[in-house]
Protein backbone atom coordinates (compact mmCIF):
# COMPACT_ATOMS: atom_id res chain seq x y z
CA UNK A 1 0.00 0.00 0.00
CA UNK A 2 1.46 3.39 -0.97
CA UNK A 3 1.95 6.19 1.55
CA UNK A 4 -0.90 8.26 0.14
CA UNK A 5 -3.42 5.48 0.68
CA UNK A 6 -2.08 4.76 4.16
CA UNK A 7 -2.40 8.41 5.11
CA UNK A 8 -5.93 8.55 3.67
CA UNK A 9 -6.90 5.52 5.75
CA UNK A 10 -5.36 6.94 8.90
CA UNK A 11 -6.92 10.39 8.73
CA UNK A 12 -10.32 8.72 8.93
CA UNK A 13 -9.53 8.35 12.63
CA UNK A 14 -9.12 12.12 12.92
CA UNK A 15 -12.62 12.80 11.59
CA UNK A 16 -14.50 14.96 14.07
CA UNK A 17 -17.55 12.70 13.76
CA UNK A 18 -15.61 9.97 15.59
CA UNK A 19 -15.18 10.39 19.34
CA UNK A 20 -11.44 9.77 19.10
CA UNK A 21 -10.89 12.14 16.20
CA UNK A 22 -13.18 14.71 17.74
CA UNK A 23 -10.68 15.56 20.49
CA UNK A 24 -13.49 15.74 23.02
CA UNK A 25 -11.18 17.49 25.49
CA UNK A 26 -11.58 21.18 24.64
CA UNK A 27 -8.35 22.46 26.22
CA UNK A 28 -10.35 24.63 28.64
CA UNK A 29 -12.39 26.35 25.94
CA UNK A 30 -15.71 25.10 27.30
CA UNK A 31 -15.00 26.66 30.69
CA UNK A 32 -14.32 30.05 29.07
CA UNK A 33 -17.59 29.81 27.15
CA UNK A 34 -19.49 28.91 30.32
CA UNK A 35 -17.89 31.85 32.16
CA UNK A 36 -18.78 34.23 29.35
CA UNK A 37 -15.20 35.16 28.43
CA UNK A 38 -15.71 33.64 24.96
CA UNK A 39 -18.90 35.16 23.53
CA UNK A 40 -18.23 35.72 19.84
CA UNK A 41 -15.87 34.99 16.95
CA UNK A 42 -13.34 37.60 18.08
CA UNK A 43 -13.13 36.11 21.59
CA UNK A 44 -12.78 32.62 20.14
CA UNK A 45 -10.02 33.65 17.75
CA UNK A 46 -8.13 35.33 20.58
CA UNK A 47 -8.41 32.19 22.74
CA UNK A 48 -7.21 29.97 19.90
CA UNK A 49 -4.21 32.16 19.05
CA UNK A 50 -3.13 33.03 22.59
CA UNK A 51 -3.96 29.85 24.51
CA UNK A 52 -4.83 26.84 22.38
CA UNK A 53 -2.17 27.11 19.68
CA UNK A 54 0.83 27.67 22.00
CA UNK A 55 -0.39 24.86 24.25
CA UNK A 56 -0.91 22.14 21.65
CA UNK A 57 2.17 23.09 19.62
CA UNK A 58 4.60 23.10 22.53
CA UNK A 59 3.13 20.07 24.26
CA UNK A 60 1.44 17.69 21.82
CA UNK A 61 3.29 18.88 18.71
CA UNK A 62 6.74 18.54 20.25
CA UNK A 63 5.71 15.26 21.90
CA UNK A 64 4.81 13.78 18.51
CA UNK A 65 8.18 14.86 17.17
CA UNK A 66 9.86 13.30 20.20
CA UNK A 67 8.01 10.00 19.78
CA UNK A 68 9.26 9.82 16.20
CA UNK A 69 12.85 10.18 17.42
CA UNK A 70 12.31 7.54 20.09
CA UNK A 71 10.74 5.14 17.58
CA UNK A 72 13.64 5.68 15.15
CA UNK A 73 15.98 4.40 17.86
CA UNK A 74 13.68 1.75 19.36
CA UNK A 75 13.83 3.68 22.63
CA UNK A 76 10.86 2.39 24.62
CA UNK A 77 11.88 4.22 27.80
CA UNK A 78 11.94 7.56 25.99
CA UNK A 79 8.53 6.85 24.43
CA UNK A 80 7.08 6.12 27.87
CA UNK A 81 8.66 9.18 29.47
CA UNK A 82 7.34 11.55 26.80
CA UNK A 83 3.91 9.98 27.20
CA UNK A 84 3.99 10.54 30.97
CA UNK A 85 5.16 14.13 30.56
CA UNK A 86 2.25 14.88 28.25
CA UNK A 87 -0.09 13.22 30.72
CA UNK A 88 0.98 15.27 33.75
CA UNK A 89 1.08 18.53 31.79
CA UNK A 90 -2.46 18.16 30.46
CA UNK A 91 -4.42 19.67 33.34
CA UNK A 92 -6.93 19.61 34.97
CA UNK A 93 -7.32 15.95 35.84
CA UNK A 94 -10.42 15.39 33.71
CA UNK A 95 -8.43 16.41 30.61
CA UNK A 96 -5.76 13.84 31.47
CA UNK A 97 -8.37 11.12 31.74
CA UNK A 98 -9.89 12.14 28.40
CA UNK A 99 -6.47 11.95 26.73
CA UNK A 100 -5.81 8.50 28.16
CA UNK A 101 -9.24 7.17 27.22
CA UNK A 102 -8.99 8.44 23.66
CA UNK A 103 -5.51 7.00 23.28
CA UNK A 104 -6.82 3.56 24.17
CA UNK A 105 -9.74 3.95 21.77
CA UNK A 106 -7.38 5.00 19.01
CA UNK A 107 -5.29 1.85 19.52
CA UNK A 108 -8.44 -0.27 19.32
CA UNK A 109 -9.65 1.45 16.14
CA UNK A 110 -6.21 1.32 14.54
CA UNK A 111 -6.04 -2.43 15.24
CA UNK A 112 -9.06 -2.85 12.97
CA UNK A 113 -7.96 -0.33 10.35
CA UNK A 114 -4.33 -1.49 10.12
CA UNK A 115 -4.28 -5.20 11.00
CA UNK A 116 -0.78 -5.61 9.52
CA UNK A 117 0.74 -3.37 12.22
CA UNK A 118 2.02 -5.19 15.31
CA UNK A 119 0.78 -3.09 18.22
CA UNK A 120 2.24 -5.44 20.83
CA UNK A 121 5.45 -3.40 21.14
CA UNK A 122 3.53 -0.22 21.97
CA UNK A 123 1.19 -2.02 24.35
CA UNK A 124 4.11 -3.74 26.09
CA UNK A 125 5.92 -0.41 26.45
CA UNK A 126 2.88 1.23 28.03
CA UNK A 127 2.42 -1.72 30.39
CA UNK A 128 6.10 -2.07 31.32
CA UNK A 129 6.56 1.58 32.25
CA UNK A 130 3.00 2.08 33.50
CA UNK A 131 2.34 4.74 30.87
CA UNK A 132 -1.16 5.86 29.95
CA UNK A 133 -0.97 6.04 26.15
CA UNK A 134 -2.05 9.63 25.50
CA UNK A 135 -3.78 10.44 22.24
CA UNK A 136 -0.80 12.36 20.84
CA UNK A 137 1.59 9.53 21.75
CA UNK A 138 -0.51 6.86 20.08
CA UNK A 139 -1.11 9.12 17.08
CA UNK A 140 2.64 9.59 16.64
CA UNK A 141 3.45 5.88 17.05
CA UNK A 142 0.86 4.82 14.45
CA UNK A 143 1.95 7.47 11.95
CA UNK A 144 5.59 6.46 12.37
CA UNK A 145 4.72 2.85 11.57
CA UNK A 146 2.74 4.01 8.55
CA UNK A 147 5.88 5.86 7.41
CA UNK A 148 4.07 9.19 7.42
CA UNK A 149 6.59 12.10 7.61
CA UNK A 150 6.72 13.67 11.04
CA UNK A 151 5.62 17.09 9.76
CA UNK A 152 2.44 15.58 8.30
CA UNK A 153 1.78 13.67 11.52
CA UNK A 154 2.17 16.79 13.65
CA UNK A 155 0.15 19.12 11.44
CA UNK A 156 -2.60 16.52 10.98
CA UNK A 157 -3.00 16.27 14.74
CA UNK A 158 -2.83 20.02 15.34
CA UNK A 159 -5.29 20.91 12.59
CA UNK A 160 -7.75 18.27 13.76
CA UNK A 161 -7.62 19.57 17.34
CA UNK A 162 -8.09 23.16 16.16
CA UNK A 163 -10.98 22.27 13.85
CA UNK A 164 -12.70 20.22 16.54
CA UNK A 165 -12.53 23.09 19.03
CA UNK A 166 -14.05 25.54 16.55
CA UNK A 167 -16.81 23.06 15.75
CA UNK A 168 -17.59 22.59 19.45
CA UNK A 169 -17.53 26.34 20.06
CA UNK A 170 -20.01 26.92 17.22
CA UNK A 171 -22.53 24.80 19.11
CA UNK A 172 -22.47 27.15 22.09
CA UNK A 173 -21.98 30.61 20.59
CA UNK A 174 -23.62 32.06 17.45
CA UNK A 175 -21.22 31.69 14.52
CA UNK A 176 -22.28 32.06 10.90
CA UNK A 177 -21.01 29.42 8.48
CA UNK A 178 -18.94 31.99 6.60
CA UNK A 179 -17.45 33.19 9.87
CA UNK A 180 -16.43 29.64 10.78
CA UNK A 181 -14.77 29.15 7.40
CA UNK A 182 -12.90 32.44 7.72
CA UNK A 183 -11.75 31.45 11.20
CA UNK A 184 -10.53 28.08 9.97
CA UNK A 185 -8.46 29.67 7.22
CA UNK A 186 -6.88 32.34 9.43
CA UNK A 187 -6.27 30.06 12.37
CA UNK A 188 -4.82 27.30 10.20
CA UNK A 189 -2.19 29.73 8.92
CA UNK A 190 -1.50 30.93 12.48
CA UNK A 191 -1.22 27.38 13.79
CA UNK A 192 1.23 26.33 11.08
CA UNK A 193 3.32 29.46 11.70
CA UNK A 194 3.37 28.69 15.42
CA UNK A 195 4.50 25.11 14.77
CA UNK A 196 7.21 26.01 12.27
CA UNK A 197 8.57 28.67 14.62
CA UNK A 198 8.71 26.35 17.62
CA UNK A 199 9.98 23.38 15.62
CA UNK A 200 12.75 25.42 14.00
CA UNK A 201 13.90 26.80 17.35
CA UNK A 202 14.20 23.24 18.65
CA UNK A 203 15.62 21.70 15.47
CA UNK A 204 18.66 20.23 17.20
CA UNK A 205 17.04 19.41 20.50
CA UNK A 206 15.73 15.90 19.77
CA UNK A 207 18.64 14.28 17.96
CA UNK A 208 20.36 12.59 20.89
CA UNK A 209 18.36 9.45 21.71
CA UNK A 210 20.47 8.51 24.72
CA UNK A 211 19.99 11.78 26.56
CA UNK A 212 17.53 11.77 29.46
CA UNK A 213 17.39 15.53 29.87
CA UNK A 214 13.91 17.04 30.00
CA UNK A 215 15.20 19.91 27.88
CA UNK A 216 16.15 17.55 25.04
CA UNK A 217 12.68 16.03 25.10
CA UNK A 218 10.87 19.37 25.01
CA UNK A 219 13.51 22.03 24.30
CA UNK A 220 10.98 24.83 23.81
CA UNK A 221 8.61 23.85 26.59
CA UNK A 222 9.05 24.94 30.22
CA UNK A 223 8.42 21.73 32.14
CA UNK A 224 6.85 21.80 35.57
CA UNK A 225 9.33 20.42 38.08
CA UNK A 226 6.87 19.15 40.68
CA UNK A 227 5.82 15.57 40.19
CA UNK A 228 8.23 14.62 37.42
CA UNK A 229 10.23 12.24 39.60
CA UNK A 230 7.04 10.41 40.51
CA UNK A 231 6.27 9.96 36.83
CA UNK A 232 9.78 8.94 35.81
CA UNK A 233 9.61 5.76 33.74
Amino acid sequence: MNRGNKLLDYVKLLDSSIQVGGFTHSFGMDAHIAEGTIRNAEDLESFMRCQLHPSIVRLEGMAIKGIYTAADHNDAWRTALIDKLVHVQRTPVNLREHASTMGKRLIKLAHALHPWIDFSHLEQTLAKYESVGCLSTVHAWINHHLEIPVEEAVLGYLHSAMSACITEASKAIPLHTDTIQDLLVRLAADLEHEWHTVSASAADGLVQPTSTSMKTLFPSFHMLGAGLHAYRA
